[in-house]
């Protein structure tokens, strides 16, 4: 069965690379090919080739050298932490997703569940290499002949991504019982608790010092631990899967690599012998076909954002809608992954010169939302044209959808950035230079201008849905590769230079109001300016969603290009 599998990963990946060559005849695709290509030469592969005639290496560069130790220790915590939080919040996702096709072809198939497994395993690692030779590639490490780089990265990802799959597996076999649970399966957990524990009995005993400690003191004093006593044999297992990526000269790699390679054969090992979760939906599958039960699965429920009354506004219905497709990504349990450790940061440091210090960051946090969210947040039109067909069927008129479609995504967005702005004026009390009204003035100012800003990157977006169906990808996936790269690239270059020229009527009357109150009240007086920028901006997506909305009425739902799989 290995040759037959083999042979279907093959032709997989030659039928999808032909898939990508016939749509070049499209010249949406060709003139995003070339973007794409330009790109990639311009900023990368001429910026490297530019670099490799001056020769530089991390290991060798003596000013450089000294951070390894630090590169080491730091990346090491970061890969435990990782692997704790995989047995405490698991993902929700299945550890291994089986295609509707291979669940109709491969179950009821002769094929033993072990070779099934093998197959998907070896399947995933196809992303891994692909992803790896990219990174490769943007970093410079392919072109200047470093092969410890994508060798190195390969092993660590290969092993993260076994590790993750065998805390599913193992996980779903605690599940079902303490008692019918094997034995092995409790050894990855009670190495990974008492690991656990060393390292957190470490930090335990270096917190009176890191807390009366400057930042940069503390920092050395953590990578000093590290680097000896039980700290560093704890995280010794981490680091060598790190070593690799650092090695420098062939021999160095080979040296350094064959631990980590250990580590990847473990993991391996690990996942084969928990595969129960496997085995037991191969049985019940095929129980299911052999009695004639199959029955599909049922739908997730979701819980709704609120109550939806019988009489309302049809906006609020669409909007209800979608924030329930937030489900389908997020949740209260992401949410607070995301939030509790900036709350507990905000409340810990809170007039400290280590919050002082982290309210910058999390104020330019608030400001990547803002600029960059619509285009991550697209529980919208973005999603939904390829329904559009159904959509036209409601009575509604088409502002009124395109208004509904828009405010979800603007709504969850500004939450989430209120929320950061909100940590950062907690974190900002440790800044002397500014008053108490001087940071409340900010954070009311930005608290202001986000919403509509966001508003406005949504309106353009879902307008070129509308106008460009063709050009814009749409429902749950995205078309990949260099053509479909450099396309989004011109849409989102085409999406700031309208942002810009929809700001300068907001910003010139704003700006005028803002001069004058500043020299009257100082950053205080700015606030009443934004809610002017705000005010005329919001206006502005108002009237362009009133012209959309009738261009929409007449988009034709065949000319909508549905997502890539």
């Amino acid at each position: 069965m290995t040759g037959v599998f083999l042979f279907l990963t093959l032709r997989s990946v030659w039928n999808r690379a032909r898939h990508r060559l016939r749509r070049l005849r499209q010249p949406r695709y060709v003139i995003g090919l070339g973007v794409g290509l330009v790109y990639l030469y311009w900023f990368i592969v001429r910026q490297q080739l530019r670099a490799g005639r001056r020769p530089f290496d991390l290991l060798t560069d003596p000013e450089l050298v000294p951070i390894v130790p630090a590169i080491l220790v730091l990346g090491a915590l970061g890969l435990w932490l990782v692997a704790a939080v995989a047995w405490v919040w698991p993902s929700s996702e299945p550890p291994i997703r089986f295609t509707p096709a291979e669940v109709h072809f491969f179950y009821p198939a002769p094929v033993a569940r072990r070779q099934l497994l093998h197959y998907k395993l070896l399947r995933s690692q196809l992303g891994v290499v692909f992803g790896v030779l990219v990174a490769s590639l943007f970093s410079g490490a392919l072109l200047a002949g470093h092969a410890a780089v994508p060798v190195g990265f390969f092993l660590l990802f290969s092993t993260l991504r076994l590790y993750l799959i065998g805390v599913g597996f193992t996980r779903a076999s605690l599940s079902a019982g303490v008692r019918s649970a094997p034995w092995r399966a409790w050894i990855p957990a009670a190495i990974v608790a008492a690991i656990s524990l060393v390292i957190l009995g470490s930090f335990a005993r270096m917190l009176p010092s890191l807390w009366s400690l400057p930042a940069g003191q503390g920092f050395r004093l953590v990578v000093e631990t590290g680097r000896e006593g039980p700290l560093a044999a704890a995280l010794r297992p981490f680091q060598a899967l790190i070593v690799p990526v650092l090695a420098h000269g062939t021999g160095q790699l080979w040296q350094s690599a064959w631990p980590a390679f250990v580590l990847l054969l473990v993991n391996y090992w690990w996942v084969l012998q928990s595969d129960v979760t496997l085995e037991t939906a191969a049985a019940t599958s095929e129980r299911q076909q052999a009695s004639g039960q199959r029955r599909a699965p049922a739908p997730a429920a979701r819980r709704a954002p609120f109550a939806l009354g019988p009489r309302g506004r049809p906006e609020a219905a669409i909007a209800w809608k979608n924030l329930i497709q937030v489900g389908r990504y997020a949740s209260p349990r992401t949410a607070i992954r995301v939030l509790l450790p900036l709350v507990i940061l905000a409340f810990v440091a809170s007039g400290a010169e280590k919050g002082a210090g982290a309210a910058p960051l999390l104020g330019a946090l608030a400001a990547f939302l803002t600029l960059l969210g619509p285009y991550m947040v697209r529980n919208d039109l973005r999603l939904d044209m390829t329904r559009l067909g159904v959509l036209k069927t409601w009575p509604v008129r088409g502002s009124t959808l395109f208004l509904g479609e828009v405010l979800a995504p603007v709504a969850l967005l500004t939450s989430i950035v209120w929320g950061t702005l909100a940590v950062t004026l907690a974190l900002s009390a440790g800044l002397a230079e500014l008053t108490i009204a001087e940071r409340l003035s900010l954070a009311a100012l930005a608290a202001l201008v986000a919403p509509a800003i966001i508003l406005a990157q949504l309106v353009i977006q879902n307008g070129a849905v509308i106008l460009f169906p063709g050009w814009i990808p749409t429902g749950p996936t995205r078309p990949r590769g260099i053509e479909a790269m450099g396309q989004q690239m011109l849409m989102f270059a085409g999406t700031l230079l309208l942002l810009a020229i929809g700001v300068l009527p907001a910003g010139a009357v704003a700006a005028v109001l803002g001069f004058v109150l500043y020299q009257l009240a100082g950053i205080p007086g700015l606030v009443p300016a934004g809610a002017l920028f705000s005010a005329a901006l919001i206006a502005e997506s108002a009237l362009v969603i009133a012209l959309l909305g009738s261009v929409l009425e007449r988009t034709d739902p065949a000319a909508v290009e549905t997502g890539e799989n």
